[in-house]
């Protein structure tokens, strides 16, 4: 039996072409992966007048099917794309757009004024904006020394 010299090279230059295959059959738009991938909508975020907005593109969606929620300094996106039209998977050609519910929970920068968040939806995109709540002031505190009156 000969020995055979261990190369740690060859083994990840194996590992990279499989991830590559792994990639390419989940992801190309022909692979079957993409069908049951998760669909989450694309957001921008910005300021705007002392306030955040947040774009959500969600085309196909009523707004009535999209639900928002602000937690401290979380926000929360949940909604579905519903197919409007029922056709059999075998009658396919082609299906890259995705359906199903979805939630989005975007981190904010700062708390928002929940009670001035204002929501507008039009032509497939979702603009929400949150008035900054006021920071709140350090505040000082006195050591009470023990013994001392």
């Amino acid at each position: 039996m000969a020995i055979l010299k261990w190369d740690p090279w060859n083994d990840l230059v194996s590992m990279h072409q499989e991830l590559n295959r792994v990639f390419e059959k989940v992801f190309s738009p022909e692979g079957r992966g993409i069908r049951s991938a998760a669909w989450i909508p694309a957001i921008d975020m910005f300021e705007r007048d002392g306030a955040l907005v947040v774009r959500a593109e969600l085309p196909g969606i009523k707004a009535e099917d999209v639900d928002i929620s602000v937690v401290d300094d979380t926000l929360s996106i949940r909604g579905e794309r519903k197919i409007k039209e029922e056709v059999k998977e075998d009658n396919y050609y082609r299906m890259e757009q995705r359906y199903g519910s979805f939630k989005r929970v975007i981190q904010l920068p700062a708390k928002a004024k929940v009670e001035d968040v204002k929501a507008v939806f039009a032509e497939g995109v979702l603009e929400i904006t949150l008035p900054r709540a006021e920071e709140e002031k350090p505040r000082q505190i006195k050591i009470r020394i023990e013994g001392e009156s």
